[in-house]
């Protein structure tokens, strides 16, 4: 399914204002359903190899916190596993559907 590029604004962890993707936000969808989840289960479960990037971001921004798996892995490029989302991504995730949209979440 192509995004449709809608973006919702939020505020993050830092108080800053951000804008978050249907992509990620179906990530959101994903971990509220599955978590604790790490990287080779969601790639078994729903065929997409997610980008660290991507995870260190949204946990820098306060939307799930994360569990970087290998020691002395500073940059947080290595594995990792998505514990549980936190309660900016749980509100953002709520305030997503209730504006109508939907999410696509592998099962």
């Amino acid at each position: 399914m192509a995004a449709s590029g809608y973006r919702m604004k939020y505020v993050d962890v830092d108080m800053k204002e951000q804008a978050i993707r249907e992509r990620s936000v179906n990530r959101l969808a994903y971990v509220a359903k599955h978590a604790p989840c790490g990287r080779f289960e969601i790639k078994k479960k729903s065929g997409e190899l997610w980008d660290s990037h991507e995870v260190r971001t949204l946990e820098e921004r306060g939307l799930w916190d994360v569990e970087w798996l290998e020691p002395g892995d500073e940059d947080h490029e290595g594995g990792w596993r998505i514990l549980h989302l936190n309660d900016i991504g749980r509100n953002l995730l709520r305030k997503w559907h209730e504006s109508g949209r939907t999410t696509t979440v592998a099962e």
